[in-house]
């Protein structure tokens, strides 16, 4: 007697939240788990994130001038400072009316508005009013890249970490691997290699500081893309899938449709290239499986096939031959 195990509409749901490139539509027969959807819906709310959840407040004029920035300068009841723009050139000083060069690369806007107000004190007036706005911080930028929505440079409007970049580049796309690299280069040594942290997305979704990393003008943020997996033979879905979160060989069964009716349950095999550029073979058993053993992890470019049963495909077949051969002879008489 042939068995036949089906996943309930709730489990199957669950597993197959470990977004792939193609999604099974109906019911199954698979090996049920939940550690995919666990590891799935932590990648996922990544895009989701509020920009603002993890940011402290602060203001622009906390952030330091650099060469490139546009800022404006304006003076109360001085003409000659009346909404007065100036970019910040590589040599890092701007010329002002009365007082000539001013260096503000370095300062924040109100230091350098302090420095200023006091230039103009010493020489011109006795109490100026003066204002500092940042109109582009150019200088303060980071780059998002990888398999984010929107990749580019965005500025540090205030404290951002690693999930509001995220966010601010419109989130992860389906290509999204499970990891995020952000490369600083060393102020002490700025020809010297960046330093690189590499970010696990799944914890990365708790917010928690230590791992949302706050970030500095000229960070990378890059975000890995996934590889992928095949999952062919009995198989209702056969094709390739992203591995976008921890997937187990058992789960890409699931993710693939499930098994076939004439499925050899413990025919599945799990083909991965060595580094050497040789392919190692090993056989595993959805029965197994079942019972407890664990299911082992798969990693970029494996390939799985569920092979078929012999007995299964015969007994299938007469039933089959019953079913339409037979009708359709009696229908003829």
């Amino acid at each position: 007697m042939l068995r036949v195990c089906s996943v309930t509409i709730g489990a199957l749901l669950a597993l197959t939240s470990c977004a792939s490139v193609q999604q099974p539509a109906s019911p199954m027969a698979a090996v049920p788990s939940s550690s995919a959807a666990t590891s799935a819906a932590t990648v996922a709310a990544v895009p989701r994130a509020d920009a603002d959840a993890s940011r402290t407040t602060t203001d622009v004029s906390d952030l330091t001038l650099g060469a490139g920035d546009l800022i404006e300068v304006s003076v109360f009841d001085v003409p000659e400072f009346s909404n007065l723009k100036a970019r910040i050139p590589s040599s890092g000083a701007i010329t002002l009316p009365l007082l000539g060069p001013v260096s503000a690369a370095g300062l924040t806007a109100g230091e350098l508005q302090s420095v200023i107000r006091l230039r103009l004190q010493e020489k011109y007036m006795h109490d100026p009013q003066v204002s500092v706005f940042v109109t582009e911080h150019k200088s303060q930028r980071i780059q998002v890249s990888g398999a984010v929505k929107s990749p580019g440079a965005y500025e540090l409007l205030g404290r951002v970490r690693v999930a509001d970049a995220l966010a601010m580049a419109g989130g992860l796309t389906d290509e999204a691997g499970r990891s995020v690299q952000v490369s600083r280069k060393r102020a002490d040594a700025p020809t010297a290699p960046a330093v690189t942290t590499v970010i696990d997305l799944d914890k990365l979704a708790t917010a928690k500081d230590e791992v949302n990393l706050e970030l500095q003008a000229g960070d990378v943020v890059e975000v890995a893309r996934a590889g992928a997996y095949y999952v062919g033979g009995e198989v209702t879905r056969p094709g390739s899938f992203f591995l976008k979160a921890r997937t187990t060989v058992a789960q890409s069964v699931v993710n693939a449709g499930g098994v076939k009716d004439v499925a050899d349950w413990d025919d599945v095999r799990l083909y991965r290239r060595r580094p050497d550029g040789s392919t190692e073979l090993k056989t595993f058993s959805l029965n197994a499986f079942e019972e407890g053993k664990p299911s082992p992890e798969l990693q970029a470019d494996d390939v799985v096939i569920v092979g078929k049963s012999g007995v299964k495909a015969f007994l299938y077949g007469i039933r089959e031959f019953f079913k339409f051969g037979v009708g359709a002879s009696v229908g003829l008489i």
